[in-house]
């Protein structure tokens, strides 16, 4: 609050920066449950470990089609409480020992108490041949030192968005201001040219009064990340959607969200660093500026059809048995459908792959199986 009260305002994205990640006070740098049944927020490791699982063969045959290479790095971002790590690790101990063999896990983690808790899943986790590390970021390896695949489930939602809306006729940036002792949102000029030229570059073209968000935040993120390998690949999961579904009048107040306790709150200003934030990925920008960064496209397609191609319905028939007789099998299918299914995050959650250092595009069974690459 010291700083907007000093400043009189600060963009949105600085005041979410904020909100989520100050040192003491950020959301996900406070001590307490932020994910689960005594969270805020679910996300799919949670509901399954297949979801791993099958997560870890096109890990692996993204290093077969690397030259099966010595040392093979799987880099996660914000890895939550460790549990997708944990049943990558699990999994491939058990069905791909080479490629566990060759294996480097890194975590790059900014919270100090999520890195407690991911140490304490991995400890009854198998160590890969490479061993596992954490990181405070991708500019923390050489330029291309890394061959590997970088990932990420569920992070890009949580960067600090810049959010414009039309008024007037004009687009200008939407602030956060202290007014009468209370937070308000403001309008003023953008803060910086690039938003000027993305919506010129997009020909961003609103209704008076629509809102969109701004991830420039993604930008940066993708060039260091493309900055660290030298061939392998960046694989991404999150909900969103390409530019013109997000940009839709349909749309009109964009998708920033906050979340408490797994409800949706009233206000985004509520309660500072107590609450979640969070705005739909623009996987038509992940694209674009991972190709300025040098990263090229393997795929883009939704959970459901990358989970099904990936064979995750396979893993639910090799436990044998008879749904109706067996609880456990009818536990796993129900959280399989929930991961899948078209009405909820099999639909809203989007994968994409990309890749740096081949000649020719890898081709992943994810995006080519039999369920093909539809989004």
């Amino acid at each position: 609050m010291e700083e907007i009260r000093a400043a009189g305002k600060m963009t949105f994205a600085r005041y979410m920066d904020l909100a989520l990640y100050h040192p003491g006070e950020g959301y996900y740098m406070r001590e307490g449950e932020k994910i689960g049944v005594d969270g805020d927020f679910y996300t799919s490791p949670d509901v399954s470990p297949l979801f791993g699982m099958v997560l870890a063969d096109q890990m692996k045959e993204m290093w077969d089609l690397s030259g099966r290479p010595d040392r093979w790095t799987l880099l996660e971002f914000g890895a939550g409480k460790g549990t997708l790590a944990r049943d990558i690790l699990n999994h491939s101990a058990d069905r791909h020992d080479d490629f566990f063999q060759a294996m480097e896990y890194l975590i790059v983690e900014r919270s100090p108490s999520m890195i407690r808790r991911q140490e304490q899943a991995l400890s009854g986790a198998r160590l890969p041949g490479r061993g596992i590390g954490w990181l405070g970021g991708p500019e923390e390896l050489p330029p291309e030192s890394a061959t590997g695949c970088f990932f990420s489930n569920e992070l890009l939602d949580s960067f600090p968005v810049h959010r414009l809306v039309k008024e007037k006729g004009r687009v200008r940036e939407i602030y956060v201001a202290w007014v009468n002792g209370e937070l308000r949102e403001v309008t003023d000029r953008l803060s910086t040219p690039e938003l000027g030229d993305y919506v010129r570059e997009l020909r961003v073209d609103l209704e008076e009064g629509q809102a969109i968000e701004v991830c420039l935040a993604m930008r940066d993120w993708l060039k260091k990340a493309a900055r660290a390998l030298t061939r392998g690949f960046l694989l991404t999961i999150d909900y969103g959607d390409l530019a013109p579904r997000l940009h839709s009048p349909e749309r009109p107040g964009g998708t920033i969200r906050s979340y408490r306790r797994h409800r949706l709150a009233d206000s985004l200003y509520e309660c500072p660093g107590g609450q979640d934030i969070t705005a739909h990925v623009n996987f038509t920008d992940l694209i674009r500026w991972g190709e300025e960064a040098g990263l090229k496209t393997a795929g883009y397609t939704s959970q459901m059809y990358f989970l099904l191609n990936l064979g995750i319905l396979d893993y639910l028939s090799s436990r044998g048995g008879v749904p109706s007789f067996d609880p456990l099998l009818v536990k796993e299918t129900m959280a399989v459908k929930k991961l899948i299914m078209p009405e909820g995050m099999g639909s809203l959650f989007k994968v994409a792959v990309q890749y740096k250092g081949f000649g020719e595009e890898p081709r992943l069974t994810g995006f080519k199986g039999k369920y093909g690459c539809r989004s």
